[in-house]
């Protein structure tokens, strides 16, 4: 389909159309499965140094959305959406052979959202939340436990990674987050159960309007995606959700939210607040994208900006084929050196949304192959050090600061 005619379907034409599409195909073989239990692996030359602490990936969403109704009921379904629109991704092995320091994985699937459209809220979010965290816990106990492990606080988390890479020892460490307050359900109890979990961190709003917060366009195919009040901002409701949020020590995330939520949610946050992944309104005109005036807002607070390794929400392509051909890692150099003009070098991380159904740069398909950005930083900015701090060192000790803090 080109690009001029999707940008002329509405969501709900979009998952229709798609879902027909993909039915056709329920006879496809499920995607593989990831890496089996063994032995650990022999030791690598992998990287010793900080390497990676990413905010944001997707790391199960294909086998999340295989267990949602439709794909239990459709399994070919679940299959053809991996192989067609899930163009990133990561491998566990090839990541702990690379050094990555630490793994925020988001808890989101994509039937379970668009297909709840119609609900809001779903009273149903929470179940389906609570059974990602299930199926994330259970894969890396019974699957991938010689190369990651689940961190359920800021005191596991350091812990776990005060051990050498170069020792047999080593485990990437694996931290739940949730991407929509939509999980919750519209129960606000649902927060502390969370935090129980060891959540670390939530978006507040996602893709639609679920009465907590307007939520800003965040695909070129979806033009009526955003509430379509997005002068709207944070609900009575949203107001309370960060305050439980804060009780409890799960970090807000404003990512997707429109510009007056995040107005809204700045104005109403009393600690830190996280940008997990995102960039920047200057550098690429779009909704989803920051202002100037909040990433100096958020930095002054003590808080972080995550950076998405995604080429066509970080500049200006005329459309997501376009980024996709043209698409590299300078486009995400780019906004790096931008942010750190604006606020200075230790409140930019890296949240690249690897797995969730981007456009990545056509030089970075997998999220283990980060030593080509880490490259390119260093050669920019003459500084081991300084790309440390980007990469890993700054989200790894926003999280110890941060995570589990409650309001006083």
């Amino acid at each position: 389909m080109r690009e001029g005619a999707r940008q002329q379907l509405s969501r709900r034409q979009f998952v229709s159309r798609a879902l027909g599409t993909l039915g056709g195909a329920l006879f496809s073989s499920p995607l593989l499965g990831l890496l089996s239990c063994g032995v650990p692996p022999p030791l690598t030359n992998r990287n010793t140094r900080r390497v990676l602490a990413d905010l944001h990936v997707h790391s199960m969403i294909n086998e999340w959305n295989k267990q949602t109704a439709l794909g239990v009921r459709y399994p070919g379904v679940a299959g053809i959406a991996g192989k067609m629109f899930n163009a990133s991704g990561m491998d566990w092995k090839k990541c702990y052979d690379a050094g990555v320091d630490l793994l925020c994985v988001t808890h989101f699937n994509v039937f379970d959202e668009w297909l709840s459209m119609p609900t809001d809220p779903d009273p149903e979010a929470a179940r389906k939340t609570y059974m990602m965290m299930d199926q994330l816990e259970a894969h890396l106990r019974d699957k991938v436990s010689q190369y990651a492990t689940l961190a359920m606080n800021a005191d596991e988390m350091k812990t776990l990674l005060s051990v050498s890479k170069d020792t047999s020892e080593w485990r990437i460490p694996v931290v739940h987050t949730v991407e929509g307050g939509h999980a919750l359900g519209g129960d606000l109890s649902v927060v502390e159960e969370f935090a129980k979990r060891g959540t670390a961190i939530m978006t507040v709003t996602h893709f639609f309007n679920k009465g907590i917060a307007s939520s800003a366009n965040s695909f070129p195919y979806f033009p009526d995606a955003n509430s379509p009040w997005p002068h709207q901002g944070l609900s009575e409701f949203g107001k309370r959700v960060i305050s439980e949020m804060e009780e409890h020590g799960i970090i807000v995330d404003i990512t997707h939210a429109t510009t007056t939520s995040v107005d809204q949610i700045l104005q109403h946050t009393t600690k830190p607040v996280l940008a997990t992944h995102t960039s920047s309104r200057s550098l690429g005109d779009h909704p989803y994208s920051l202002v100037d005036e909040h990433i100096e807002e958020i930095a002054a607070g003590g808080g972080l900006i995550g950076i998405l390794i995604d080429p066509y929400l970080l500049s200006n392509y005329s459309s997501a084929s376009e980024a996709e051909e043209h698409g590299t890692l300078r486009d995400v150099v780019r906004t790096i050196e931008y942010l750190v003009k604006l606020v200075g070098h230790k409140c930019v991380a890296i949240g690249s949304d690897f797995g969730g159904f981007i456009t990545p740069p056509k030089d970075m398909k997998r999220l283990s192959q980060i030593g080509k950005l880490r490259e390119m930083m260093r050669r920019e900015f003459q500084s081991e050090t300084f790309v440390d701090d980007i990469l890993a060192n700054n989200a790894i000790e926003f999280l110890q600061e941060n995570w589990g803090a409650k309001s006083k």
